[in-house]
């Protein structure tokens, strides 16, 4: 199977929000860790307050606080993901991926790399991309769906459910 493609910043920091969500328990606690700190403010702004009927304004700032943290949280995020993507420059390249039995093969404008099954253990998928989670804990190869047909997006599920264990 051959697939081209071109990695996008929009593309990366799918494939590492998917990463984050998938690779461990940990990685999901990061992933899920400025929402769960959202809910905990506005359950610790509001609690004191049932007993009484009145809302105060100072309890009004600190519920609606939490707005400006949650923002600031995921733009760190974002700024986290756009430096990543920028120190990767063989993203940025036209890719030419082919997938066989043996192993993958990458092809740019830099050079040719080649790698077996044997260096990723296990794939996840979502609706815009694949990615292949690399042995060792660290490091992952993002496909982006936008650039396959319906047939090469069946085909390639089922070269990596052949090949490595599912999510």
């Amino acid at each position: 199977m051959q697939i081209k493609y071109r990695i996008n910043e929009r593309d990366y920091r799918n494939a590492a929000m998917l990463e984050l969500k998938k690779r461990s328990r940990l990685s999901r606690l990061e992933y899920y860790m400025p929402y769960a700190f959202a809910i905990i403010w506005i359950a610790a702004s509001l609690i004191p307050n049932a007993a009484s009927d009145v809302l105060d304004s100072t309890d009004l700032v600190l519920t609606l606080g939490i707005l400006p943290i949650l923002m600031g949280f995921l733009y760190l995020r974002r700024k986290k993901f756009r430096g990543e993507y920028q120190k990767l420059r063989d993203f940025h390249l036209l890719q030419t991926l082919d997938m066989d039995g043996i192993g993958l093969r990458t092809v740019t404008t830099q050079g040719t790399s080649q790698s077996s099954w044997q260096l990723f253990t296990t794939f996840a998928e979502d609706p815009k991309s694949f990615i292949l989670f690399k042995v060792g804990g660290h490091g992952f190869l993002p496909i982006p769906k936008h650039h396959l047909t319906v047939a090469q997006n069946n085909e390639l599920r089922a070269l990596l459910v052949a090949r490595l264990p599912g999510e």
